[in-house]
């Protein structure tokens, strides 16, 4: 993870270590406060470095083993101050150096207002992106971004697929088949499910071989809506498009769907869906267009897309209850936001 709150390093005493050396941290601050999930991230000027040790509170946080060197940890949401320490093995583990911070604790007075948001987006840049390469905004205020990963951690993939009668001549056998098919995309610690709908929204059921026929009418929003979304969740929606039969209206379809932690993509077999590309565009999605025979494509394009996508996080400290607007802008030249959350629901 590249977590970046602040560039401006800050010396600290290193036991074990000639003056020449120094071993910093660059995250958290010190004085800081950590809350939540944060990279630790330390530099030093230590040649073969075989390895640096994190603790928090005086107990093993993690292994950095490969420059740079930081870590993931979740604070969790204790207000009290935490003590971290850095310790760096160098020259096959016979020297070694250690730094330590505190960070700060929250008084009884004070309060503080805290979302961490998650916000999914693509990027195009000629090498790799760093935290203090963007710029964040929501509601027109910036915010302090925590974390900026090529990575995605494990999801749950959801697969939406519509089996109203207009699915028929073998697009819902084709459909079924491509999620078979490229489910070996998934990565260790992923989950899947499938939802059919027609007129009516079937309840969750693991991906598998199916006998389910073409019939009925569409419900598309409440199928979508009907995600849980606890948890990063990926909704890949198959479909011709229509809805003749949903409870929800569009907007409070959307309501639903745009939470911090759900990303909508959509592979549509027919005319485009006014509700799908608001859905996609909400959240950091995307729409494609396929028939019977090029679904499984379409499908592998959007696992391979989500597959090689940044997940930023930032923590906002908004107030303000309803739709929360993200904007997410470079700093830098060469690198171009290509897809992102346009925004949450903050309840």
């Amino acid at each position: 993870m590249k977590v970046i709150f602040c560039w401006r390093r800050f010396p600290f005493s290193v036991t074990g270590a000639f003056l020449s050396l120094f071993l910093t941290f660059v995250s958290p601050q010190p004085g800081a406060q950590a809350i939540g999930p944060t990279a630790i991230e330390i530099t030093t000027n230590a040649t073969n470095v075989d390895r640096v040790e994190f603790s928090v509170d005086g107990k093993l946080a993690g292994v950095a083993r490969t420059a740079p060197w930081r870590i993931a940890f979740d604070f969790g949401a204790t207000l009290e101050s935490r003590t971290i320490s850095a310790k760096v093995w160098s020259n096959g583990y016979r020297n070694s150096e250690t730094a330590t911070i505190t960070t700060a604790a929250l008084t009884a007075g004070e309060t503080m207002d805290v979302d961490v948001v998650e916000v999914p987006l693509r990027l195009r840049a000629s090498r790799t992106i760093r935290a203090d390469d963007l710029r964040v905004r929501e509601n027109g205020v910036e915010q302090t971004i925590r974390s900026i990963t090529a990575t995605r951690a494990p999801a749950h993939f959801a697969f939406v697929v519509d089996r109203s009668l207009s699915m028929g001549e073998g697009k819902l056998e084709a459909a079924l088949h491509a999620i078979e098919s490229e489910l070996s995309q998934l990565r260790a610690g992923d989950t899947s499910s499938l939802i059919l709908f027609n007129h009516n929204v079937a309840k969750a059921q693991p991906v598998g071989r199916v006998n389910a026929k073409p019939s009925g009418g569409t419900s598309l929003r409440d199928a979508v809506a009907s995600i849980p979304s606890t948890q990063r969740t990926y909704a890949i929606v198959i479909t011709d498009g229509g809805d003749r039969n949903s409870v929800l209206s569009e907007e409070d379809a959307l309501r639903k769907i745009s939470t911090t932690h759900t990303v909508v993509h959509a592979i549509v077999l027919g005319n485009a869906s006014h509700f799908l590309e608001r859905a996609a565009s909400n959240t950091g999605g995307t729409i494609a267009s396929a028939s019977r025979d090029t679904i499984r494509r379409e499908l592998h394009r959007v696992l391979e897309d989500i597959n090689s996508r940044y997940t930023l996080v930032y923590q906002s400290h908004g107030t303000q209850r309803g739709w929360r607007t993200i904007a997410i802008t470079s700093k830098r030249s060469g690198i171009a936001v290509v897809t992102a959350r346009k925004g949450y629901f903050a309840r």
